[in-house]
Formats: structure tokens, sequence, C-alpha cells
């Protein structure tokens, strides 16, 4: 029987196999392409068309997708299609897909690339948010602020929040690929300011995709959050290896089906209070054995840093996961396990999905977690015959273990923001998600979310959130987004009867150039 050991086994396995693994005969799908940003609609649309069944197999939970992987599922949902047709609304949505995405499907059908710089797309968003941010608890130096997580890091300010983001992006000759979202943002608390939310450039080796540069991760199938890795934080400078095409595994693995590898190394800030500038590492593969079941193995790891450098006489011992006895010979704090997704066509697509992580490991190799938090969710793609109502429910949980260090004191965090699930240490939050499609395309949402802060504490800081979100179509390509919510704080700072409430309105507007 496999279990938790051998999976990891084999992904550690599969990461070497990705490192050295070449492909000799070139091909379309083998291309370099940019990744599609973590906030796209693409994503959304991928999603509900999977949902409705239009796609064969099923998505991995490695994000971001780059565009070339995303061509490949819209020429198979293109083709179910033919067969099958779309409701209306959906069928916009795939249209949509394939006018967005036709320079890659033109290449997946042998189409000469054309290298060159370009702008991809044009956003501007207007955001009033009225209400404190949160500390979260002694055991993580970082903070929560209620309608706004999962933003690669970026704080709003009271009143208004101005943000105009360019997406420029240039492909070279099939062995460099470029992409920058500068941003230029503006609030009353530091008027003007610009930053880079993303920035790196691509080659590949054969099959091999290397990637450096700055770029937001999510790993893992959750919706509103993910245990080990999400965009929660501001993205990390890394070096990111992955594989271009699935890799076909050999002998009796060859039932775990099509398997996608990803590796990254970074670095942590220098202004840590705890320990200087750790390396932080993370392994995954995704394996999918059936068209209706995906599933993964990862971890992630910070190591060494200032006073606890790690050197290769302790690389046995962090592969093992064998523990120091004390602060003062610590060098590295990891998390690990597994996620899944499985999709039931018998009961109309319905889609169940969890991660199960932990913060400490069993002393055993590869790691085996222990002291473990879990995140459960389903997805029901047709309460209506035709997919125009969907809902989503979604539970989480973290223990008092989770995201907190005896080295690295400000725990499982880069730059005040939790790298994991955004509601921290020894946490419990449920979020259910309902939408209507109508038959121009244009998508309402209905939002309900509950957490509930440190549950070690007297009074635990708990957040009760509602919002609703509306995307529609303009004139001339234009894209309205808006958000309206509100969130009742209960026992703010910890304090019986102290409560607040925090508001937010907020209008996108997207254009592709």
């Amino acid at each position: 029987m496999l279990n938790l050991k051998s999976l990891l086994r084999i992904t550690f396995l599969i990461m070497s196999l990705m490192i050295v693994w070449t492909v000799p005969a070139w091909a379309a799908a083998n291309q370099l392409a940019t990744n599609i940003p973590l906030d796209s609609y693409i994503y959304t649309y991928l999603d509900k068309l999977d949902g409705l069944g239009y796609l064969p197999a099923m998505q991995t939970g490695t994000k971001p997708y780059t565009r070339m992987q995303a061509a490949g599922w819209v020429r198979e949902m293109r083709q179910q299609a033919v067969a099958e047709p779309l409701p209306e609304y959906a069928q916009k949505m795939l249209n949509e897909l394939i006018a967005d995405l036709g320079p890659e499907l033109a290449a997946l059908d042998g189409a000469a690339g054309n290298g060159r710089l370009r702008l991809r797309e044009l956003a501007w968003e207007n955001t009033y948010y009225d209400g404190p941010t949160l500390k979260q608890n002694n055991k993580t130096k970082s903070t929560y602020q209620p309608l706004n997580i999962n933003n690669n890091g970026y704080r709003l300010a009271d009143d208004l929040n101005s943000i105009l983001n360019l997406q420029i992006e240039g492909t070279w000759n099939d062995r460099l690929v470029f992409s920058a979202i500068p941003r230029l943002s503006y609030d009353r608390t530091e008027d003007v300011s610009a930053d880079l939310e993303a920035g790196y450039f691509k080659t590949r080796l054969s099959n091999l995709q290397i990637q450096l540069g700055k770029d937001p991760i999510w790993w893992g199938q959750g919706e509103r959050g993910s245990l080990a890795l999400s965009n929660n934080m501001e993205p990390l400078t890394a070096l990111k290896l992955s594989n271009l095409e699935p890799l076909s595994l050999p002998g009796w693995f060859k039932y775990l089906g099509p398997a996608n590898a990803t590796f990254f190394y970074s670095k942590l800030s220098d202004d840590r209070t705890d320990v200087k500038q750790p390396a932080f590492v993370g392994l995954r593969t995704d394996f999918t054995p059936g068209s209706n079941f995906t599933f993964a193995a990862g971890l992630t790891s910070f190591l060494g840093g200032e006073g606890h450098e790690f050197g290769w006489d302790d690389l046995w011992d962090f592969l093992t996961q064998k523990n120091a006895d004390n602060s003062a010979d610590e060098k590295w704090n990891t998390i690990a396990g597994f996620d899944f997704r499985w999709r039931l066509p018998q009961l109309n697509g319905l889609q169940i999905y969890g991660e199960f992580y932990g913060e400490d490991q069993a002393g055993s190799f590869p790691p085996l977690p222990s002291r473990n938090a879990g995140l459960f969710g389903v997805y029901l793609p047709r309460l209506t015959a035709d997919g125009a109502w969907d809902l989503q429910l979604e539970a989480a949980r973290t223990t008092r273990y989770w995201y907190s260090h005896w080295l690295y004191k400000e725990g499982y965090t880069h730059e005040g923001d939790i790298i994991g699930d955004a509601m921290g240490h020894n946490a419990k939050r449920y979020y259910a998600q309902l939408n209507h499609y109508l038959a121009d395309g244009t998508r309402l949402g209905l939002h309900g979310e509950y957490v509930s802060m440190d549950q070690a504490a007297t009074f635990p800081q708990e957040v009760s959130s509602i919002w609703l979100s509306y995307t529609t179509k303009l004139r001339d390509a234009w894209t309205l987004n808006a958000t309206a919510g509100l969130a009742d704080i209960d026992h703010l700072d910890y304090t019986a009867g102290k409560t607040e409430r925090n508001y937010l309105f907020s209008v996108e507007l997207r254009k592709p150039l």
C-alpha cells in the first residue's frame, strides 16, 4: 500500500529526475511561456469550465500556471465543447480564453512564435478602506487585515487607495521570456509610491524550466487559503526549477500518472529580528493518476541564517529531519504534507479537496508530518442544471504549533505576513462562496467568512466578514470588477468586549493591451 512516507520518497525521486531529465525532440507544447498572475480571471474561468466537465484531466494545485499550460487545457475544452455544447455564459468564457491565449494555441498547433516585447494588460483599482489592521498573536510577528488577504503582501491604508498595474512581457526565440508587473500606488499614508509586484526571467534546458526573479507562488487546493505557501506575503525573489512537460514515471510508478515537479530557493529578508537572512526552500510534486483525481506531496523549509549557517555536513540530518536538542544548534524549520482534489462526475461534477500538512516532523526519511493542520473543501459547480449557480464551502484549522518556532521567533512570516494561510497560528476558518453567472458573462458572488485567531487565548480574536463581488464586461474589452464588504471584529486585541468594524469598497478596471 502506498503510504505518505512512500509518496514523499517519490517526491524526492521526481525532483532528482526533473533536474537531469532531457527531451530529445523539440515540441511546440514544450515552449517557454510567461506565468499567469494569480489574480487573473483565467483561473476563475478554468475552474468553472473544469467544474462543468469540459476539462478531461484535472488541473494541478501548483500555481501560477504558465500561459502555455492554460492553452493546453483550453484546447482540450474547445474540443470537448464540440461534442457537448456549453451554456451561453460558459461559451462566452471559453471564447474569451481562446482569444486571450490565441498565440499560445497557435504555437500548440505548430505555428512559429514571434519574439517581441509587449504590454499585455493594464489594471487600475480604487479602494476605500476603513478599519484597523490586526496583530495576530505573540507567536508570529504578523498582521491580518480583514477583507484584504492573499494580496501579495500589499496593505491598504485608511481612506482611498489607488493602484495602477502594468503587465509587460517579452519572448525571444523560445529560449528566454521576461515578465514584469510594475505597480504605482497612492494613499494618504505614503502618498505616491512605486514598486515591482513581480518581475522575472525564464529560460529552459530541454524539459527543465529555469526561472529567476520575483513572482507569487501558491501551493495547494484551498480557495481562500493554503497551509504551506500562498500569495498572502510579498513575493520572494527566487530561483525556481520546474518541468515544462509532465514526466512519465518508470515501472509501477507509472500508475501515479503524469508528474510535475517544482523546486525553489530564496532568501528571506535581512531585517528579521530573530535570524537574519535564512534561506527558504520548497519541493513539490503533483501527480494525476486518473482524469478525476490529482494529488501532490511537498515541503517548504527555513534553512540556516546568520549564526546558524547550513553546510553540507547538515544535509543528511536535514533530509532525515533530525531536529536539534536546543535552539542554539537548530538550523531549519519545515512544513511538509500532501493535498488532493477529487472530482465526481456522477454527482454533477462535485469536487472534494483537502490539504494535510505537518508543522513538525516524525524524524524519518523523507520527513513525515506531525503536529498536523488541515483544510477541507467542497465545490458544487452545478446547483442548477446549466451550472449558472455554484457553491463552494471550505474549512481550515491550524494548531498551537503552527507557524511558530523556537529559533525563527518571528514565525513562518516574510515582511510581517504569514507565508501560508493568512489566518495564522492556532486558528480556524470557515468560508462560503455562492456565485451566479448571467448569459452575458456577468458574474455575481456572495461571500462569507469566519476566522478565529489564537484558540489558546482567553478571548480569541474573531473576524466575521461578508462581501459581494461583481464582474462584467464593458466596451472596448474593458472588464469591471467591484467588491463591497464589511467585517465585524470581536475581542479586538484579544480583549473581552472590544469590537470594531471594517469596511471595504473597491472598483477595478482591466483591459488587455
